[in-house]
């Protein structure tokens, strides 16, 4: 529901990162791992030389590639061939290490506060007393390690999210896409059902007579796979309460009081309706972030 931007600098930061981890302490191991498991190999080599070179491209595959690698992956499936059992051992296990080692870290650079598949529910990033820092949440295979282990800990395939989507999705067969690809907008839009003409009571924030709904125009086919997926409809429609704290405080917080706001504290339009309804520009830096935006923008555009 929610793509996960990157600047230069956070692209670079990340895959540094990841590729320093991998290559001091697991780049040897899985050379010679290599040397003798061919399937394997020519997915990494592809025809070309220098085989580090190459498997940090594999690794660092972006939201593209990796489809592309996919599609190699289901050809050499459908020819009947596999990559070793001590390969995928190999790749599951440094899985592992990746996400109770670097996932923490990834997250922080990028800023992933909320749940990209939901934005309901947190991922929170703790600090040890050794001043480690450990991601509660999970890492979501986009492509899932059951079916393609041979991406198992390619980095853009590792999508953190909330543990409540990590099981909805699990080896489930989507269309949903990449959040890693941001270049595909999400047309999901939460919006509210009622008549105002009959229940003014809403109107006043009194009233639970009413439906919070996902609205279905220029849904595409990934949007209605994400809905289905994580069970958005059912999880939020329990928000009622919510809406009608976003009611009373457009009403409390008019355009004479915004005006005052504005001008004591130096903030643009913008920024006081940001911090009145409790949302930001991406989304991903606080729960429920989308939801708030969408039904201001609901009750805004209605009135």
């Amino acid at each position: 529901m929610i793509r996960i931007p990157m600047n230069i600098s956070q692209k670079n930061e990340v895959e540094q990162m990841y590729w320093a981890w991998f290559s001091k302490y697991h780049l040897k191991n899985f050379v010679n791992l290599l040397d003798n498991d061919i399937v394997m190999k020519k997915l990494i080599l592809n025809n070309k030389n220098n085989l580090n070179r190459q498997i940090k491209e594999f690794l660092l595959a972006d939201y593209n590639e990796l489809e592309s690698i996919k599609c190699r992956i289901d050809a050499v499936h459908k020819r009947g061939k596999n990559i070793k059992k001590e390969t995928k051992e190999f790749l599951i296990a440094r899985y592992k290490n990746y996400r109770y080692s670097q996932a923490a870290k990834e997250a922080n650079t990028l800023k992933i506060i909320a749940c990209p598949y939901c934005n309901q529910n947190y991922i929170n990033v703790v600090y040890s007393s050794k001043n480690k820092i450990r991601l509660w949440g999970d890492l979501d295979h986009f492509f899932d390690k059951s079916t393609y282990p041979e991406l198992a800990i390619c980095l853009y395939n590792l999508i953190p999210v909330c543990k409540v989507c990590n099981q909805l999705k699990s080896s489930k067969k989507t269309r949903i896409v990449n959040p890693f690809n941001y270049s595909v907008n999400s047309n999901i839009k939460f919006t509210t059902d009622f008549d105002y003409k009959s229940d003014l009571n809403y109107l006043n924030g009194r009233s639970l007579n009413f439906n919070i709904l996902i609205d279905e125009k220029s849904l595409s086919l990934a949007d209605l796979d994400e809905i289905k997926t994580f069970d958005l409809e059912n999880r939020y429609k329990q928000l009622k309460q919510n809406v009608q704290e976003i009611i009373f405080k457009t009403k409390a917080y008019d355009i004479i009081y915004q005006d005052k706001l504005q001008e004591k504290f130096g903030l643009n339009e913008k920024e006081i309706m940001s911090y009145i309804f409790g949302y930001t520009d991406n989304h991903l830096d606080r729960a429920l972030s989308k939801f708030n935006f969408d039904i201001v923008q609901d009750l805004t555009n209605e009135e």
